[in-house]
């Protein structure tokens, strides 16, 4: 109750500031003065309305354009996979590890496969669906995925980090040592 109250006293404070009388006078000093209350000597002025805008409304675009330009509703690709290597597979005493990228749909005109070993990218044109190498893959624990770009660079279709391991012989650990005989 008291809310409506206050509103309702807001509301009529308002409308009287709106219509308020204001006076004009000139001190002494030379200093002039206005007020809402009337003043000896003082001049009434008649105030214009406050200034108001009313923005015109919106245009609206014929559905027909709307359609023909609206970006495609949900994902642009259905798949983005890394093929190969699988999931932990291991390689032996190699620097190059074959690997394949799987898209679909087909990649978009403007749009880009960008490989990635290890978080870093990987500096060459990616076939899609074909072999390709990677070459200076050192011994230990990698990860490869990919993510296609579109002509702006945000990407439209990321894969998961596919987990692999590189083994290479070394001298604590030779390739073809021969097994210790059992005493």
């Amino acid at each position: 109750m008291r809310a409506l109250a206050f509103t309702l006293m807001c509301i009529a404070a308002a409308a009287a500031a709106s219509a308020a009388t204001v006076y004009k006078w000139v001190d002494e000093n030379g200093v002039t003065h206005y007020s809402d209350q009337p003043h000896p000597g003082a001049q009434k002025i008649q105030l214009q309305a406050a200034q108001t805008y009313k923005a015109p409304a919106a245009q609206r675009i014929p559905a027909a354009y709307a359609t023909r330009n609206a970006a495609p509703a949900g994902p642009v690709y259905s798949t983005c996979v890394v093929t190969r290597p699988t999931s932990q597979e291991m390689f032996q005493n190699t620097q190059s590890v074959p690997a394949s990228v799987h898209v679909e749909p087909e990649l978009r005109a403007g749009d880009r496969v960008a490989v990635f070993l290890d978080g870093a990218p990987v500096p060459s044109t990616i076939p899609l669906d074909s072999p390709f190498s990677l070459n200076s893959v050192y011994r230990g624990a990698h990860t490869l995925s990919v993510r296609v770009e579109d002509a702006t660079g945000t990407v439209v279709c990321q894969s998961a980090s596919v987990p692999f391991n590189v083994r290479q012989a070394s001298v604590l650990s030779p390739a073809n040592a021969p097994l210790p005989r059992p005493r």
